[in-house]
């Protein structure tokens, strides 16, 4: 059996083994970080593609800001309130925000808002200003779709990027007053010729005239007659926000019920489902004729809640990030009207590990949780939570929790005394940048930085008076490299690819150093080095 095999086995033992109690498995301590307040109705939080040291924060009012290495821009990068575009009051304004897979090198990104005539929702494509990256050219803006709405509630009004770099768009059945009830008395979620109670999915860098987008080919409906060419899935009542598990690709869909919240689950390429709205509300029957309530062609929730404690879901994100490497793979999803945070896995077709995280993700001493109106995601896959407060908050680990490193062999010190080595996050696969950390190096020296697969435990001399605890012949060997700071203190980072085959891989870092004749010369030839670091790759 080779060591992936075995990976596999241990990793899947261990999910089993969480899901029976908590007990057997426990997890990290979490708590809430501010990252930002003042802000106007925070709805989303979200990042450019490889993008690590900003996040992105949509306004409901109209306004994109920026936090940029937790501080806040005082500028925002884009403000439509001024504009006399954006309908906003209610669950009416500026919904979503998607930056395009290669926004690096051509600045596009989309915004979804409330607009006029109202009611209508309405998808844009903006491009950042040439001069200024963390200013967006309001002047760019192209209109690529035009929802109209009912009644300027159960908008939808998430925008993401697949991994199939397609756009897809979540709208809500445009729902109803009193005395219209139930919701949708129209029907749109269940109709093939509106777009309304849907998902719809794009493909926005290839045009179609006279349409500005593009209908993928492989869409469910493709063809002449309804429904729909842009529909992806139907029968949703208020998707307010969706996201893709940046691993796998799976879809997850928060959708408000009214009656019954529903979580919704949808492997990748799995398009033309019926989430069985209003026939169904979550996995009981709503009194519809529409459809057949139960019908084999509905997909059911994932998971659903209802009365008396049913109110309002607020969908989130699986949880990828590198600063808690126990919870990846775990589904954070909130309520607004209850102010409550929860979590789960999905193991088969199964929950595990639900827990509830409101007493756990208590906001610091002055603030306080008014009701969670959306997740978000930043470039390392860490999760915010936007409050309808005005604040936005980091879901933080309680302590720097690593796993999967450390440190071996003694290394040759240096004129500052022996060099320590550790990571600043645990190596889990799909990390866009892991960061190895040495202290003690020359200050602004230069250096070497040795990655290898193999190890030599007790340091061997090559020659130069240090001791080198990476096999300098082993299949797999880098060397590079890196300046120390003003501090001697020397960092490098690489990738690791989001490939479950490298769970279980080794890899062995280790830092050398020059130092200048004018400080000291530490061997007969100035150099030093660290220890060496064990990086084991994690799931």
């Amino acid at each position: 059996m080779g060591t992936s095999s075995r990976c596999c086995i241990i990793s899947w033992l261990l999910v089993v083994a969480c899901s029976v109690g908590a007990s057997l498995c426990a997890q990290t301590p979490l708590q809430l970080q501010l990252v930002a307040t003042g802000l106007q109705v925070p709805v989303l939080v979200t990042a450019p593609p490889g993008d690590l040291t900003r996040a992105f924060v949509v306004e409901l009012p109209g306004r994109i800001r920026i936090v940029r290495n937790g501080v806040l821009l005082p500028t925002p990068f884009l403000d439509l309130t001024n504009q006399g575009i954006v309908s906003y009051g209610g669950e009416l304004g500026m919904l979503g925000l998607a930056f395009h897979p290669d926004y690096a090198t051509n600045g596009t990104f989309y915004v979804l808002h409330s607009g006029f005539p109202f009611p209508r929702q309405v998808l844009k494509r903006f491009q950042v200003s040439g001069a200024n990256p963390d200013i967006a050219d309001p002047a760019s803006a192209t209109t690529l779709l035009e929802v109209p709405g009912i009644h300027g509630n159960h908008n939808g009004g998430m925008i993401a990027f697949g991994p199939d770099r397609m756009l897809y768009v979540s709208t809500g059945d445009g729902g109803s007053a009193p005395p219209l009830w139930p919701d949708d008395p129209q029907n749109h979620a269940q109709r093939g010729d509106s777009l309304l109670g849907k998902m719809l999915r794009l493909d926005v860098d290839h045009p179609q005239p006279p349409l500005p987008y593009g209908i993928p080919a492989d869409n469910p409906f493709v063809g002449p007659g309804d429904p729909r060419d842009e529909i992806w899935a139907l029968g949703l009542r208020n998707p307010w926000r969706f996201s893709f598990d940046r691993l796998t690709g799976d879809m997850w869909i928060g959708d408000v019920g009214g009656f019954r919240e529903e979580i919704n689950f949808e492997p990748p390429a799995s398009g033309g489902r019926n989430y069985g709205w209003k026939c169904m509300t979550g996995s009981q029957c709503n009194g519809s004729t529409v459809c057949v309530c139960g019908s084999p062609s509905l997909t059911t929730p994932l998971f659903d809640y209802g009365p008396p404690t049913s109110h309002s879901v607020i969908g989130g994100f699986v949880y990828r990030g590198v600063a808690i490497p126990d919870l990846r793979g775990t589904y954070f999803f909130a309520d607004w009207s209850m102010v409550k945070i929860w979590s789960f896995r999905k193991v088969g077709a199964a929950v595990a590990q639900y827990v509830d995280r409101t007493a756990e993700l208590t906001p610091p001493p002055g603030h306080v949780l008014v009701g969670p109106t959306a997740f978000g995601e930043d470039g390392l896959g860490e999760l915010y939570v936007c409050d309808y407060s005005g604040r936005v908050f980091k879901i933080a680990p309680v302590g720097n929790p690593l796993v999967g490193v450390a440190a071996y062999g003694t290394g040759t010190a240096g004129c500052a005394g022996p060099h320590a080595i550790t990571a600043e996050s645990s190596p889990v696969i799909g990390h866009p940048q892991f960061v190895v950390r040495t202290l003690g190096a020359p200050a602004n020296g230069l250096g070497l930085c040795a990655l290898a697969g193999d190890e030599v435990l007790a340091g061997v001399d090559v020659g130069l008076g240090f001791l080198v605890h990476v096999d300098l012949a082993s299949p797999f060997f880098v060397l590079l490299p890196q300046v120390a700071t003003a501090a001697g203190v020397g960092r490098f980072g690489f990738g690791i690819p989001p490939s479950s085959n490298l769970v279980g891989l080794e890899l062995h870092a280790q830092s050398l150093w020059l130092w200048p004749p004018q400080q000291c010369t530490p061997t007969p030839f100035g150099w030093s080095s660290s220890p060496g670091l064990r990086i084991t790759l994690q799931p």
